[in-house]
């Protein structure tokens, strides 16, 4: 790790709070600076190669640096980097990818919706589920069942549905109406 002050990795262990990582260790080790990717390697600050196989934490499933999407994001953003949807306010990218996922959703549906995470999809789909409970007045219909050592993400929500003990120890997890099944085995 480069002990300099004003190095990134001194900047990060400063100001920089990371998720799914030991304070104290990170605090002692530093953190791995990654400065570029390029399809399916990164590179760290020293010139260093990896494989990337988590696809960015899933945000990156075509590759780094992908040439058609790096286009598309400078035409796009160069036009209209980023709007709203609510209060019935919508953009032609939005329009065009709803349809196209509708369309090729396997099985029927007429809507989609839009988050920034996957935790957030996690969260909005319970708010739907108990949304549509009390709508339909069966406000007791309203728990969610879950796997064993499934991951679901680290919102409140998500990280109760996430059957990890890790994520549930010292935040109270999971939350109310949140329930645990086994984990499907091949030997059972």
């Amino acid at each position: 790790m480069d002990a300099r002050p004003n190095s990134p990795e001194a900047r990060d262990i400063s100001y920089h709070m990371h998720g799914y990582t030991n304070a104290r260790k990170h605090q002692e080790s530093g953190p791995l600076v990654i400065e570029k990717g390029d399809g399916i390697y990164v590179e760290d600050l020293a010139g260093n190669r990896y494989i990337e196989a988590m696809a960015g934490l899933w945000s990156v499933a075509v590759g780094f640096s992908e040439k058609r999407l790096v286009d598309a994001a400078v035409r796009q953003m160069s036009k209209l980097p980023y709007y709203h949807d609510f209060g019935s306010k919508s953009h032609s990218p939005l329009i065009d990818l709803a349809e196209r996922l509708v369309q090729m959703a396997p099985v029927p549906m007429s809507k989609a919706y839009f988050t920034n995470s996957g935790s957030e999809a996690n969260d909005t789909a319970m708010k739907m589920i108990w949304y549509r409970s009390n709508a339909l007045g069966q406000p007791a219909r309203k728990k969610i069942i879950s796997r064993k050592k499934g991951y679901h993400g680290v919102t409140i929500a998500s990280a109760s549905l996430t059957g990890l003990p890790n994520n549930h120890l010292s935040f109270d997890l999971p939350i109310a109406n949140v329930l645990h099944t086994s984990t499907p085995h091949h030997w059972r």
